[in-house]
């Protein structure tokens, strides 16, 4: 085996948010899944004859030997990789919960919007007295996959929303309707303040990565993916905010970036997958109260 510094485990569409960084680091390794399988969404390594290093998953596994590892994507078999590179020693953070199911000692959460520079420049304008307090928060997105990856996508969504809405959340109404992979999956949230927000989780469609709008007392925020920059309306005009180059994967690895929850904070978002199933099921919605709330 190979000793390399980082493995980087995910889809296609995670490739492509941290291909800068992949190209340009030495012993950083990209394995990629695709469509929940183990298998590379790419192919072998540079498939895309441009330096990226690219390798099948289950290549990958047993070819290296990572300082760390980040999983990006869940897919089928994930809790035995995982299981495994721990007990190699390796440093292991997933982008979302581990399925109660699973047996294996659980790696520290990294949440993803910590390497999203759109992320920060909200969340800075929202603290800014000309935004006022916040009232309401809709967040849309289209991840690749079935249910578990929509759950993961709600769980990073959830976070996300706490941390912009800046108050604990309280209530969540959880409906969904279809099957992977057209399941479509709408969170509607109250926070402890009163706030709300309405998380909207689609079908792949590209022009749906990480659309946001929110609303203040005093202004309003968006981030339209087909602007490729986030902005502004106050009392006056609307105005571009200063967006950094790009993602940067070592920014998953700060010590802010990792989720802090308790033991009922956990069963929470595992009770949130089983409400996807039952509202798909049922075509009903579900209700779930955020602990501590």
């Amino acid at each position: 085996m190979r000793a390399i510094d980082g493995l980087v485990i995910g889809g296609p569409r995670d490739f492509d948010r941290f291909r800068e960084d992949l190209e340009g680091q030495d012993g950083l390794v990209f394995a990629g899944t695709s469509g929940g399988s183990r298998t590379g969404a790419r192919g072998g390594a540079d498939a895309d004859g441009d330096g990226a290093a690219v390798e099948p998953l289950s290549d990958a596994i047993e070819k290296y030997r990572p300082r760390n590892a980040l999983v990006l994507s869940p897919y089928r078999g994930m809790s035995t990789d995982v299981a495994r590179l721990m007990e190699n020693g390796v440093d292991v953070r997933t982008a979302g919960p581990l399925p109660a199911s699973s047996r294996v000692r659980r790696p520290p959460i990294t949440e993803t919007h910590r390497s999203d520079p759109g992320f920060s420049a909200m969340l800075e304008a929202s603290r800014h007295a000309d935004f006022g307090d916040p009232v309401y928060l809709r967040l849309v997105s289209s991840p690749e996959g079935g249910k578990w990856q929509r759950w993961w996508c709600v769980f990073q969504m959830c976070r996300k929303a706490a941390a912009l809405l800046d108050t604990p959340l309280r209530r969540v109404y959880v409906a969904a309707a279809g099957n992977a992979p057209r399941l479509h999956v709408s969170i509607t949230l109250k926070t402890v303040r009163n706030s709300t927000g309405h998380l909207l989780v689609a079908p792949s469609g590209a022009g749906l990565q990480d659309d946001l709008f929110f609303l203040g007392t005093g202004g309003t925020l968006s981030d339209d993916p087909l602007l490729n920059q986030p902005g502004m309306y106050g009392q006056m005009n609307y105005h571009m905010l200063s967006r950094p180059a790009r993602r940067r994967l070592a920014d998953l690895w700060r010590d802010d970036a990792v989720v802090s929850m308790t033991g009922d904070e956990q069963r929470f978002y595992q009770d949130l997958l089983r409400a996807i199933g039952d509202s798909c099921r049922s075509g009903r919605g579900v209700c779930l109260e955020y602990p501590g709330a």
